[in-house]
């Protein structure tokens, strides 16, 4: 991390960006959709995801995680388009469009990083750096020094898999320094290359997201569209009566609005070295992941996002019970409570359809008021609703 790292989106009390993120933060994250698909399903034929009891529509956590991949591979953390230009330091991207991850992981890029983090673990540690140099021709490429004693071989031979040990360590550490996805969200890398196998090679990231489920039914759309031309003379067939057209189908939703939430822990922060840098870059991936990935079958708003900062490691309140705080309803008829007023069907027309209230202020953060939640501040990063209270808005 370098000393010109700027923060957008977090303020530091007395806190460097490069300090690792120490307490727990719970999120809050809402975005709708509207005529277009969220997230196709492979095995439906790339309809819309819904959950099949209750008709309701579903975004997957790996869907969401792309969405930053692929806002972090346009651009740098300054928002500046990367172009061709190659990443900032440590903010590659691992699982990356097409890659063969092996590569990667054995590439030459990784290897010297891991091989400068082996040093730096063998470094502060002054019993395992006499050792080395006394019997270790390369620690790193586990080789002893020739012209040893035999009690001195069978020395080196324990250490061999002691700094074996330690090389798989080594090699996480290169890879959550190198690559920020893995960093954030983590990974399975034991599969294949020089973690294989190895209690290292299974990488809990600080952040885990949660699917996301709309707040009611959703209504799925199955438009058939034409293209005035075919692909190739193959497809012209025999028939030339319809002339050269190609049908195709296109799916989507009328409107949904959708809720997820997102869990940091520093815990795993300490262990994969997550920053305040990091945090703030990931606010603002989360920030402007929609905005940056408009296209023709999807049109996807960010309309909130509630950050729920503790002020110790454990956290000082449950996540559930910060989450109830965020309430958003239907405007509903209040003859049945189950149609909207607007359309007097079940499904929702647009965002204002819906009321909210939440905790906190956008300029800054506030303490959530509450039993056991004083040591809690929530801050609105995001927030599209007009504050009405619920008994208002049903």
């Amino acid at each position: 991390m370098t000393a010109d790292m700027k923060l957008r989106l977090i303020a530091l009390e007395g806190k460097s960006p490069s300090d690792t993120v120490g307490e727990r933060h719970d999120m809050v994250l809402l975005f709708d959709c509207s005529k277009s698909n969220p997230n196709g399903d492979p095995d439906t034929g790339n309809m819309p995801r819904i959950q099949p009891d209750s008709l309701k529509g579903l975004v997957t956590d790996v869907c969401l995680k792309r969405k930053i991949r692929n806002l972090l591979s346009q651009y740098h953390p300054d928002g500046i388009p990367r172009g061709d230009a190659a990443a900032k330091p440590g903010y590659d991207v691992f699982i990356r469009e097409n890659a063969i991850l092996q590569h990667t992981l054995e590439s030459e890029a990784v290897a010297k990083r891991a091989r400068s983090a082996f040093e730096e673990i063998v470094k502060k540690d002054n019993a395992l750096k006499s050792r080395s140099e006394a019997l270790m021709e390369d620690a790193f490429g586990l080789k002893q020094k020739s012209g040893l004693t035999e009690s001195e071989k069978k020395e080196a031979k324990t250490l061999v898999r002691t700094f074996a040990e330690v090389k798989e360590r080594a090699f996480r550490d290169a890879l959550c320094d190198l690559y920020f996805d893995i960093r954030w969200f983590g990974a399975v890398v034991s599969t294949k290359g020089p973690l294989k196998g190895s209690f290292y090679g299974q990488i809990r990231g600080p952040i885990q997201i949660t699917f996301a489920e709309s707040l009611d039914k959703v209504l799925q759309l199955d438009a058939s569209i034409t293209r005035c031309a075919k692909t190739s003379e193959d497809e012209r067939g025999e028939s030339e009566e319809g002339g050269n057209r190609t049908m195709g189908r296109k799916f989507g939703i009328d409107y949904g609005l959708y809720r997820c939430n997102i869990h940091l822990s520093p815990a795993f922060a300490a262990k994969t070295g997550f920053t305040y840098y990091d945090l703030d870059n990931f606010l603002f991936a989360l920030t402007q992941m929609f905005e940056q990935d408009h296209a023709a079958g999807r049109h996807v708003r960010m309309v909130g996002l509630v950050d729920f900062q503790h002020a110790t490691a454990l956290g000082n309140a449950p996540a559930h019970k910060l989450f109830e705080q965020v309430c958003v309803t239907g405007i509903k008829n209040n003859s049945d409570g189950a149609t909207f007023k607007s359309s007097g069907s079940e499904f929702p027309r647009d965002l204002s359809d819906y009321r909210a209230t939440a905790p906190g202020g956008t300029d800054g953060y506030s303490a959530v008021e509450g039993e056991k939640m004083k040591n809690v501040k929530a801050r609105k990063i995001i927030w599209e609703f007009r504050d009405v209270p619920v008994k208002e808005a049903s």
